[in-house]
């Protein structure tokens, strides 16, 4: 089983602290995005990635406390167990 944290704006959006998805063979980041937002009535990817399925800039994706930015971005393989935790982009001033 693979659980997904949301935090900030999408856990509003959301109204969920967390979901969790079976484990699927050879996943990645990328797809479980994809697979997640299929399960989730609720748009919310467009929050974190751009139109052509890239990192909005400030998105931070984290894997087991990594940044997947530091690892294989969105080509990072998921594993049972692992904990996905979502951060959109932040504003302010």
């Amino acid at each position: 089983m693979i659980k997904i944290q949301f935090y900030s704006l999408i856990r509003l959006l959301l109204k969920r602290e967390q979901f969790e998805l079976p484990t699927s063979d050879n996943e990645n980041v990328g797809q479980l995005l994809q697979r997640l937002q299929q399960q989730i009535a609720t748009p919310f990817l467009h929050k974190l990635l751009d139109e052509k399925g890239e990192p909005i800039l400030g998105t931070i994706i984290m894997i087991n406390r990594r940044n997947i930015h530091h690892l294989e971005k969105l080509e990072t393989p998921i594993h049972d167990g692992d904990v996905i935790a979502l951060f959109p982009p932040g504003a302010g001033g």
